[in-house]
């Protein structure tokens, strides 16, 4: 979606791909407005601050007037997408029926979302979501409508057009007349009145009905079936004679028709850029509308932008709205965290299956979605902007790589860009090798990142590694974990046995993991609750048994 988001699925890996397309513009014209973001990067920080101040007034608008924001939405929801006209009248091609329509109803929508925004102009509604008023357009294509548009060439745009179908109009009344006359001779002899334009079929079983039919001046022969006669109206000469003139009369008609549309569409021209500013009014106030409309739904709030140049985000209650609707949906208890990083490296360490992964992402979600100017999930917010962001959590390997070779990869974007300021996500580096290289490589990374030269990144590192923050020497955050009663569950704790597929023990552990995380001093630690989580999943006893005395020999030793 950008270079703002370094390595291949860092988009998609945060959440941001998903929280992206929750954003719901209602026409066509918010979908372009939408299509051309982009992230806000340092040096925007001013305008960034007008565009949170701006989603603020339309979170209040769908507080305080819900009925007018109703009635806005079905406004916006019918919008016709304007693009393809405003290039003909670029290129001073006449427009159709249909492409004037087009015009005249976004004059008409931009009346209604107008006087609505009238309505409600204490929210202070920011100028570039409001349409210029297109009034002159809509009168003159629109005139006398006060329900749904609809725009056809009517006889008070030309009073040589109104004549000329005056004229039309008396010689199809005069037509019918004439060919009336014949339908009722039909009438009288066969008992059957033909339409004037129509066929009158006669069964070939009533032969004397055929042929007196056949004898009948009036009536011409046109094809005949194997069950049946057809018959149709023989035009008299004064029939043929006002038929050559309403085809006469219609080329006309065409024509004058034609010069409506031309002296429109070249009427339009000198309004071509209120046109195009009300069509991107019009989408601007969708988007803004949509993404108030994700505010409310996620229940988010906007962050505070700080100026300095120095690194630094600090988020509270912040949480995954993905990671949060699954959780629900299997009736969990989600659980927000807070942080502060106001340090250059930072270390996440924490027990298996405690949401370490999960952090990384709501962190990287937050900033991302900050910086495009979007609702952030959390009760507060305060950070400064970055020129990238990068995360790449554990996956397979590519095809022909190994997990290990793969991250040494990956990891060589966010390092070739460690001049500039990222923020940039660590999961785990150097767990698919030798557990004291990967350690070695790992601390390299973040020493490398902490250097004064390359310390305009904020890098979170999750490790199982123990003693990576001491090492380094850089803050240290802790998963708080299972609490120690929970530890060693006995008697009625969680048994292995109850669900053979490990289902009670993942149960019990999402109920009593404490996902919070807590700031600790560098030598603090890892969690080592690895055998625990193996016991609850249901892994075989005896093996659980061996592993802990295993594991118990090591730390004698």
């Amino acid at each position: 979606m950008s270079r703002f988001f370094a390595g291949e699925s860092t988009a998609q890996s945060t959440g941001f791909e998903a929280a992206w397309e929750e954003i719901r513009p209602k026409s066509s014209l918010g979908r372009r407005v939408k299509a051309k973001e982009r992230p806000r990067l340092p040096g925007e920080e001013a305008a960034l601050k007008e565009e949170f101040h701006q989603l603020l007034k339309a979170v209040s608008f769908y507080e305080k007037y819900p009925e007018a924001a109703s009635k806005l939405e079905e406004t916006l929801e019918s919008l016709k997408d304007p693009f393809h006209v405003i290039t003909l009248l670029e290129d001073k091609k006449t427009l159709t029926p249909a492409e004037l329509f087009v015009v005249a109803h976004l004059a008409f929508s931009s009346g209604k979302v107008r006087a609505v925004l009238r309505e409600t102009k204490d929210v202070g509604w920011p100028g570039e979501v409001t349409p210029p008023s297109l009034s002159s357009i809509q009168k003159r294509l629109l005139p006398g409508t006060s329900g749904q548009p609809s725009f056809y060439i009517g006889d008070s745009f030309s009073p040589e057009l109104e004549k000329v179908r005056a004229e039309r109009k008396d010689r199809e009344r005069k037509w019918r007349e004439e060919m009336a006359k014949e339908a009722l001779a039909v009438e009288a002899l066969l008992s059957r009145r033909p339409g004037l334009r129509e066929e009158i079929a006669i069964r070939k079983t009533d032969s004397e009905l055929v042929r007196k039919a056949r004898l009948m001046p009036e009536l011409a022969e046109t094809r005949e079936t194997l069950t049946h006669v057809h018959f149709r109206l023989k035009a008299t000469r004064e029939a043929v004679r006002l038929e050559r003139e309403i085809n006469r009369l219609r080329q006309k008609e065409v024509s004058l028709e034609e010069e409506v549309l031309s002296s429109l569409s070249r009427e339009l021209v000198p309004n071509l850029g209120d046109i195009t500013r009300a069509a991107w009014a019009l989408g601007k106030l969708d988007y803004l509308l949509a993404k108030a409309r994700l505010y409310r739904s996620w229940g988010a709030s906007v962050p505070e932008i700080l100026d300095s140049s120095a690194p630094q985000v600090v988020l509270t209650g912040a949480f995954h709205p993905g990671v949060r609707k699954q959780v629900r949906e299997r009736g969990g208890r989600y659980q927000p965290i807070s942080i502060e990083l106001d340090s250059t490296v930072a270390v996440i360490t924490g027990p298996n299956m405690g949401g370490k992964t999960v952090a990384l992402a709501t962190i990287g979600l937050c900033v991302s979605l900050a910086q495009w100017a979007l609702p952030v999930p959390c009760e507060k917010m305060s950070f400064t902007l970055y020129d990238f962001i990068y995360f790449q959590p554990q996956s397979p390997g590519k095809p022909g790589l190994s997990s290990f070779a793969a991250e040494v990869v990956s990891l060589k974007e966010p390092l070739s860009r460690s001049g500039q300021k990222g923020l940039v996500l660590l999961d785990e580096i150097g767990r698919g090798t030798n557990p004291s290289q990967g350690l070695a490589l790992y601390a390299a990374v973040l020493q490398y990142f902490k250097e004064e030269k390359n310390g305009r990144c904020t890098v979170v590192a999750t490790t199982h590694f123990h003693g990576l923050p001491d090492l380094t020497g850089v803050s240290h955050w802790q998963v708080t974990g299972l609490c120690p009663s929970c530890k060693a569950p006995v008697g009625n704790g969680p048994d292995a046995d109850s669900s053979k597929d490990g289902s009670y023990g993942l149960n019990w552990l999402y109920d009593h993991m404490d996902y919070s995380l807590q700031r600790v001093g560098p030598d603090a630690k890892t969690p080592q609750d690895a055998l625990l989580v193996a016991r609850l999943l249901g892994l075989d006893k005896e093996i659980i048994k061996r592993a802990e005395k295993i594991f118990l020999n090591q730390n004698v030793s």
